[in-house]
């Protein structure tokens, strides 16, 4: 069952409702945004990481990253795009790829910063000029498209592709990073063209039961010096709870660190976890 939250306005509720000030936090630690303060490092993370980066950095044209859902792909994508330094890279961020071709490649153009024209070819042209002054002055081009298995049809992966033939004889002009659920990989392999383009692939699964235990241990070292907050026992219950996945780790945590601070608890125990469990 859930707390039982105050009746009447004490003075406790907005205190309580932002439970920074009961636990002496910095910052909510498990808010589900992906701010790359909150990266916590790890064995299938890093290695991730590592091959895009090195994808990116000697453009190699086409790369793929899939995970579960709520493992973690975008937090490592803006980390990688936060590490990539503007006087070098020229990135462009398409968020929300469940476009038709045309409004898609629209999309990548405004993303760009570039104005848009009416003809097809007159789109092409400008990117094209875009990534050439980039070449000439020493800058990488990235394209990166999250949730990519929500791109409408074959013609829209079919544009993406296209927009790796802009090269020069010896590199790529673009680099589109394509990342999104294990089912892009299905429709990335249905379409061999595509495929074969793809030069790095890499895939994020669940936490194990000691990483989720140094990934809530890295997260609270963020906000507070304190290290006792989340008993053993209740770390061990989080993992078994939410399965290793990020985003879970983060909602139950949240929650818990609120009814935590409405019952006025020191720790967080296994107990607690497993009330809290229960109503989410």
């Amino acid at each position: 069952m859930q707390p039982d939250l105050p009746t009447e306005d004490d003075g406790t509720m907005n205190r309580e409702i932002d439970y920074t000030g009961y636990w002496g936090f910095r910052a909510l630690p498990f808010d589900n945004v992906p701010d790359p303060r909150f990266y916590v490092p790890c064995s299938q993370h890093d290695a991730a990481h590592r091959w895009l980066s090195y994808g990116i950095q000697t453009g190699k044209g086409m790369l793929l990253l899939t995970g579960d859902i709520g493992c973690g792909k975008t937090l490592l994508s803006r980390r990688l795009i936060v590490g990539l330094p503007p006087a070098r890279y020229d990135v462009a961020l398409v968020a929300n790829p469940a476009l038709s071709p045309s409004e898609l490649l629209d999309e990548v153009l405004s993303q760009f910063g570039l104005g848009l024209v009416r003809s097809k070819a007159g789109r092409l042209q400008m990117l094209n000029e875009r990534l050439e002054l980039n070449a000439q002055r020493g800058i990488s081009s990235v394209l990166v498209v999250d949730e990519a298995q929500a791109i409408e049809s074959v013609k829209g992966f079919e544009e993406l592709r296209l927009l790796t033939n802009y090269q020069l004889n010896d590199r790529f002009l673009l680099t589109v990073v394509l990342i999104g659920q294990p089912e892009l990989r299905r429709r990335v392999a249905g379409i061999p063209q595509l495929n074969q383009r793809i030069a790095v692939r890499a895939h994020l699964g669940p936490f194990t039961a000691e990483e989720t235990t140094s990934y809530i241990t890295a997260r609270m070292r963020a906000v507070t010096d304190r290290t006792d907050v989340f008993t053993k026992e209740a770390t061990s219950a989080i993992y078994e709870q939410s399965k290793g996945i990020g985003r879970l780790i983060n909602a139950l945590c949240d929650q818990c660190l609120f009814a935590g601070a409405i019952e006025h608890v020191l720790q967080i125990d296994d107990r607690l976890v497993q009330r809290v469990g229960q109503v989410i």
